[in-house]
């Protein structure tokens, strides 16, 4: 089930013309998903909603489970964009066009 944080990247990112795979499975023997993200460039965006009223993803075990995908997801050449729901809230266009411009980039280097 997407987060209102994420159904609201989401607009952002179609509004600046760079629509991302969600949920994508980057390693799907550990059912690791990244909430956004381009194969292709491997940069993705993670949304951590509740940072301020001690929602899941800022309690010890989950935090350590977090930090562990995304460290792997890192050895394995993704770029993470690490987004609060404030964040998306507030600026959710800003980073979209920050994110956009990075897999334009990253596109042009691969080919």
């Amino acid at each position: 089930m997407k987060s209102e944080h994420e159904i609201l990247f989401a607009v952002n990112l179609d509004r600046v013309g760079c629509p991302m795979v969600q949920e994508h499975k980057f390693r799907p023997d550990r059912n690791w998903r990244l909430d956004f993200a381009d194969p292709e460039t491997r940069v993705a965006v993670e949304i951590d909603g509740g940072e301020f009223m001690r929602g899941a993803h800022n309690r010890g075990v989950r935090m350590a489970r977090d930090y562990e995908k995304r460290n792997t997801a890192a050895t394995m050449g993704w770029t993470i964009f690490q987004l609060t729901g404030k964040m998306v809230q507030h600026e959710g266009n800003r980073w979209a066009r920050i994110v956009a411009s990075m897999i334009v980039a990253r596109r042009a280097r691969i080919q």
